[in-house]
Order: structure tokens, then sequence, then C-alpha cells
């Protein structure tokens, strides 16, 4: 029931946005994507699949200060390689922390692991990735409520969650899109923000960077002091940039 409940919240938060209509958008920007993939070495494609080559598990390590031996690493097989294209994280069991989670109207603690992770590495360009990263408007927040009920309502419909699932994904999700904030930062790549948002009552702070033609995000939770997880995160950025993006 709660990886059901995971999965609809997920795909409510992907299939929905407050980049206003992407219709709109969606032949200019393809166009200058096009010529950024054109220009620039670096195609996300490239990584698809092997997005360990781009964070390396000693380049995690190192920045966690825990043995790369003892870190547990998503996806590592072939097979979940497969199934997981977006994302490549590395996770330590060091200490005791937990977090507070919220799912289908209860709270539970849970352990709160140290986590290093890439994920949604793509080709964009400037433009497309500050549409895609900025406060949303009152406007957008309305309109992107109204597409998350009606992509709930799809998902019932089509028999792929139950009613009481769909709704209460539906309101995690809205929730997620009322609490996301961003935070312009200086000197990471070419432009840089830190996102914020809550998820299942937990806040979530990620690192989202664009350089030359590409973009990935990174998560960095190491430490209960926000500042120790960002000025890793950002060491991080700039070294993933420095080795394997120049």
């Amino acid at each position: 029931m709660i990886k059901i409940f995971s999965v609809c919240v997920t795909v409510l938060l992907l299939t929905t946005s407050c980049n206003g209509n992407k219709n709109e958008q969606k032949d200019s920007l393809e166009s200058d994507l096009n010529n950024v993939i054109n220009e620039h070495a670096k195609v996300a494609d490239d990584f698809s699949g092997k997005l360990d080559e781009l964070l390396t598990l000693e380049m995690a390590a190192a920045i966690s200060g825990y043995p790369a031996a003892e870190a547990k690493k998503s996806p590592d097989s072939d097979e979940e390689k497969k199934i997981n294209k977006i994302s490549v994280s590395y996770t330590w069991k060091k200490t005791n922390r937990m977090k507070e989670v919220e799912v289908l109207g209860r709270k539970m603690d849970v352990p709160r692991p140290d986590v290093v992770e890439l994920s949604w590495v793509k080709n964009n360009t400037l433009e497309g990735f500050k549409k895609e990263n900025h406060n949303p408007t009152a406007d957008e927040l309305a309109q992107t409520n109204v597409e998350i009920d009606k992509k709930a309502a799809e998902l019932n419909q089509q028999g792929k969650a139950s009613k009481e699932t769909t709704d209460k994904a539906a309101e995690i999700g809205k929730d997620a899109m009322k609490n996301f904030s961003v935070e312009e930062v200086a000197g990471v790549g070419d432009y840089a923000v830190f996102t914020n948002t809550k998820f299942a009552g937990v806040p979530v702070r990620e690192l989202k960077v664009f350089y030359n033609g590409l973009s990935f995000t990174l998560l960095v939770d190491l430490s209960d002091d926000a500042t120790i997880n960002d000025e890793k995160a950002i060491a991080l950025a700039k070294q993933i940039i420095k080795e394997k993006l120049q």
C-alpha cells in the first residue's frame, strides 16, 4: 500500500508543473534545446544507465567522509539500472538519525540514513531550467492544483489506485507544491538554485545545477545541520563539473 501511494504522489508531481502553458512554449524550447545539443559535447543520453560514472562511489564517499566499502549503492545491478535510469544514490547507516513521515494520515518515525544522490540529468536551456526552477506565483499554484486533481482522477478511473490513495496523494502533492521555494546559488555552474519543499511532512532540499547545456540535481543529506549539507552539495557540484563535464 505504501509503495502504491508513493508511486501515486510521484506520478502526480512529475506530470504537473508551475511552468504555465506548456504547449505555448514547446516549439521554441525544443528548437533551443536542439541547438544546445548540437553545440555541446555532453549529451544526457550518454549517461543513461551510467549515472555512477558522473557521480562515482569514490566522489560520494569523499564528500560524506565515510568508507566507500560501507556504502549501499542504488541502483546497483544491471537489472536495477534498467528500471531506474534517473538517479544514483549512495547511503550509509552510520548514525541513529530519525525522521517523522506521514503516510495515509499516519505519522511514524523512520530511519534517516546518510545519503548522497544524483538525479534528473538532462539536456536543457538556461531559459528552460529557470522556468522549471522558480518561485511559483499564486496563479501557477492554482493551475498546478487543478492538474494534480485531474491526474489523480485519471489514476483512480484507470484502476491503478483506490480513491482514498489518490485523494491522499493529491493532498500531499499540493502540499509539496505549496511549500516549494527556490534560492539562487552564486558561483556554481552557469546557474544554480537550492529548491525546498516538503514530502510526506519531511523537508527536502536539493541543489539543481545548469552547466553548458546540461542540468542535474544533487541531494546531500549527511547532517541535521542544513548549512553543512549545503556546503557539501556545492562542493560536490563543482567537482562533478570540473572532473566530468569540462
